[in-house]
């Protein structure tokens, strides 16, 4: 009897444990079920100008739905007049997910550290970046800085901007600079023989040993460098992503996997939508590497006063 008189108040706890133990399936169930379009109410993707330069309105309005329809969230695409626009709006947050250049990404993880990279574009050779070299006539065998080396002009990436840094971290030395204006009289000013040799770009694909002088500026113009006195390779930078597309920090990780996941899948699901939304680099997507775009943090110390307007991937 005296067992009984103690077990009596078990039913009760019984119940008690019950019903805590149902209420924690509903929290669990229901924290199961939660994702970024419980706490996203709509994806503002910030897009410049002259990436979309030739898309119409209705051809935009296909990518917005597509990536709406794979999100299951409202999306809104928002055109930047320049790149200045671009990097003010993602490091403000009024836009969540961006389409940068290599400079512009570098600018704004500068400003507020707010950005990460999350793919990579991938050009139609296979290229995910490219290198900066300096080129010059085979003939010659001077001291850098005692040579004539041309370049574009100084809003290049790879003809000036990365050049001036390694010169200024003394992984190069400074020759005497001859300015061209475009990358056309570059190679016509090394045709005449007015310079030594000129900085320029060369495609860097994953895993390859090296690109060489025939791919200087991606081939362009092949024929009329292989015109002129034979060239070689005096100086190659480390290598430069192109420009990445990334996201704020503060975006859900499931959303940034199922952005990743829609891009990825673009190439072969939706081959018409990426000539539409990636002009240049036509390949696809590959994941982006966080310390490629470390490397790319001293472009930033060296953007000449009032220069975010236009800032090109090479």
């Amino acid at each position: 009897m005296r067992a009984m008189k103690h077990s009596a108040p078990l039913p009760g706890v019984f119940r008690m444990l019950f019903w805590a133990g149902i209420a924690m399936s509903v929290i669990m169930a229901s924290g199961a079920r939660a994702d970024y379009r419980d706490s996203v109410p709509v994806l503002r993707i910030g897009i410049v100008e002259t990436h979309l330069a030739a898309v119409p309105p209705p051809k935009l309005e296909a990518i917005r739905a597509a990536f709406a329809s794979a999100l299951r969230i409202p999306v809104e695409i928002i055109r930047m007049g320049s790149y200045a626009a671009l990097i003010d709006a993602h490091a403000s947050g009024r836009v969540g997910y961006a389409i940068h250049s290599t400079r512009s990404f570098a600018a704004t993880e500068a400003v507020c550290g707010c950005v990460r990279a999350f793919r990579t574009p991938v050009a139609t050779d296979g290229s995910t970046g490219f290198r900066s070299v300096l080129v010059v006539r085979d003939s010659v065998n001077n001291q850098v800085s005692d040579l004539k080396i041309a370049y574009s002009r100084e809003d290049s990436v790879s003809g000036w901007q990365i050049p001036q840094q390694a010169i200024k971290t003394g992984g190069l030395d400074a020759p005497r600079m001859v300015r061209g204006g475009s990358v056309a009289s570059v190679i016509a000013l090394y045709k005449a023989g007015e310079v030594d040799g000129f900085f320029g770009w060369i495609p860097d694909r994953p895993g390859d040993s090296g690109s060489g002088v025939t791919e200087l500026f991606g081939g362009w113009n092949r024929s009329a460098i292989e015109g002129a006195d034979p060239l070689r390779m005096l100086w190659s930078s480390q290598r430069i992503p192109y420009g990445p597309h990334a996201v704020l920090r503060t975006l859900p990780d499931d959303l940034v996997e199922a952005l990743g996941a829609f891009l990825d899948q673009m190439p072969a699901s939706a081959p018409g939508l990426l000539d539409i939304f990636e002009p240049v680099h036509g390949g696809g997507y590959v994941v982006a590497d966080p310390e490629d775009y470390r490397n790319i943090r001293g472009l930033v110390e060296i953007l000449p006063s009032g220069d975010a307007a236009a800032l090109p991937a090479q």
